[in-house]
């Protein structure tokens, strides 16, 4: 099968994307040793979890490239898996390293809602997978996937729970006195809208391929501001803290 033009476009920018991503989350994990700082560590993986849905649109890319083929199109239940059963999980890694941070007196009740839910879609994910994967969706081009109503509202609720915690996180670093960690705030507030809005734009670029381009490139922003607003590398402060 003979990639479309807006496929292969689509391809490329979601092979692009995952690739900065397993970067900058490996390069996080990296600091982990020498810091001992377990938010670091969790926010790294975090950053590997999160992207899972571009895991699976880029390696059936690849796929599709390499055996001259359909990506996962004749296999759905590979792409639903990587790109769908990671997200649970990064959710519950993610709010470790929430209530870490803040709301450390209700971690416990926190953790067990999360856990909870995360575990009840993980059962009825791979149930309804077994029984009929048409009910996850559908895999309609070797990069692309419709999913349907289950795992749609399942990815609606962590965008909408990322974004509102993500927002939290980085208000406490605006209080700060410290100019290097109120810019950490400030890009870790860019790094979640960003996040939000390309994976929006997402949904839409169905409707032309510019929009598709713009949501990437978007998310590859969200990338490299989440990767500042963690680590802030002595050529970004440069770059954007200004002495007066």
């Amino acid at each position: 099968m003979t990639l479309t033009p807006d496929e292969f476009v689509n391809g490329i920018f979601s092979l692009i994307f995952a690739l900065i991503s397993v970067v900058i989350g490996i390069t996080i994990i990296s600091k982990y040793p020498k810091s001992k700082n377990r938010t670091i560590l969790l926010v790294g993986i975090v950053w590997l979890g999160i992207v899972s849905s571009w895991y699976a649109s880029s390696s059936s890319f690849l796929v599709a490239l390499i055996t001259d083929g359909d990506g996962y199109m004749s296999a759905p239940p590979y792409y639903f898996i990587i790109g769908v059963v990671p997200l649970p999980i990064t959710a519950f890694i993610w709010m470790i390293a929430f209530t870490d941070f803040l709301y450390k007196k209700n971690q416990k009740t926190i953790l067990l809602i999360f856990g909870i839910i995360g575990i009840v879609f993980e059962i009825a994910f791979f149930s309804i997978l077994f029984i009929d994967h048409t009910k996850i969706g559908e895999v309609t081009s070797p990069v692309d996937a419709e999913y349907e109503f289950f795992v749609t509202a399942y990815q609606l609720f962590l965008v909408v729970m990322v974004l509102i915690t993500g927002l939290l996180f980085a208000r406490e670093s605006l209080k700060s006195k410290s100019p290097e960690i109120r810019l950490k705030g400030k890009l870790l507030i860019a790094a979640f809208i960003s996040f939000v809005l390309g994976s929006v734009l997402e949904i839409l670029s169905g409707f032309s391929i510019i929009i598709l381009i713009v949501a990437r490139l978007i998310l590859i922003s969200s990338s490299i501001e989440f990767y500042g607003g963690f680590m802030l590398p002595k050529w970004m402060e440069r770059l954007l803290l200004r002495e007066n």
